[in-house]
């Protein structure tokens, strides 16, 4: 018995090792574009190579890695065709991870590449990979951009579904939105709440996606949109301070500027909501979780916080937290805080 708990343990271990190639696989082939192809029906490598201009030698062992792997299934006459899982690939299927594989993939792993130097010197692996923030690469690639705040917005109803029933907005006038990406979650407290009225702050880039959501949702006259660095200055005014999954991208320099700047712009009368995952200690981390963790920590500098951590965070930077609830276990929490 020991000994077959050992073969399972070297097993895993060696494909945890070598994850990182069926990641690249799956890039590839929908970089190619053969998720769509094996929409159609099954193809024989011959087919695929042809419909892809691709190295037969090549292309061959990449389909047995997807097939062993159960992205790809493969038939007695050796044609290939998409599996359950393989069929999330595709562009047209709901929850694809078409994007995240494909034209997003480069954003995740390169970085992996320079864990190692953030793990020495602290630097942000992104940065030291690419010779530029995370953010100022979204800026100057559209596409990427595009894809990123794509996501950002399609995952807010699921991730944001109970806040109704957690945050209290009825004595709110003015919100302001810190780094709101397209303003998927402001546009969804607003139609909410008909007496808000909102200020979005966010990257140039995204004010002007932000702006035809907000136009098309019909709230244009509720909302200020204000291109501008979060780093840099918050719009005062505000009854509520929203930062959506903003701090667990960055590491406590810039977290506690970013509080700072919210915390200047405010009165003494203000909130602040924090909306983003909580650490727990002894609560198991799903593995799916970890990975994108590890991705954020080398994308983007930042992770997610215990508790303890948050509370400290928001002390240094003049706030006192008042509550904290869970918008759907183990994922989302509303993080309220004053000023001290």
């Amino acid at each position: 018995m020991a000994e077959e708990d050992d073969t399972q343990d070297r097993e895993r271990l060696w494909e945890l090792i070598w994850g990182g190639a069926i990641g690249q696989a799956m890039h590839v082939a929908v970089q190619l574009g053969i998720p769509e192809i094996l929409q159609a029906g099954p193809q024989s490598l011959e087919q695929l190579v042809a419909e892809t201009s691709s190295d037969p030698w090549t292309l061959e062992t990449i389909l047995r890695g997807l097939t062993a792997f159960d992205v790809l299934q493969v038939d007695g006459q050796q044609r290939f065709s998409l599996s359950r899982m393989g069929k999330l690939l595709t562009k047209s299927s709901a929850g694809t991870f078409a994007g995240e594989a494909g034209v997003f993939f480069e954003m995740i792993y390169r970085p992996m590449d320079g864990l190692m130097h953030m793990a020495k010197t602290g630097g942000v692996a992104f940065d030291h990979v690419y010779g530029m923030p995370f953010y100022q690469y979204l800026s100057e690639h559209p596409e990427i951009a595009a894809f990123f705040y794509d996501t950002m917005s399609r995952n807010t109803p699921s991730r944001y579904a109970e806040l109704a029933a957690v945050c209290d907005f009825s004595h709110v006038r003015q919100l302001v939105d810190v780094g709101g990406g397209e303003g998927a979650l402001m546009i969804q407290i607003l139609q909410q709440n008909a007496h808000v009225a909102a200020r979005l702050l966010e990257l140039p880039g995204a004010i002007d996606r932000a702006r035809r959501r907000i136009e098309e949702a019909g709230l244009s006259d509720r909302c200020e949109l204000i291109a501008g660095n979060f780093l840099e200055s918050v719009p005062a005014g505000g009854d509520l301070y929203l930062l959506a999954q903003i701090l667990n991208n960055w590491r406590d320099d810039e977290a506690r500027q970013i509080l700072t700047r919210c915390r200047s712009a405010m009165n003494d009368s203000g909130r602040l909501l924090v909306l983003e995952g909580v650490y727990m200690p002894g609560t198991p981390v799903p593995p799916w979780r970890a990975l994108v963790s590890l991705g954020v920590v080398a994308q983007r500098g930042g992770r997610t916080r215990s508790e303890r951590q948050l509370r400290t965070l928001l002390a240094s930077s003049g706030f006192r937290v008042n509550d904290i609830r869970c918008l759907s276990p183990g994922a989302t929490y509303a993080i309220e805080a004053r000023p001290i």
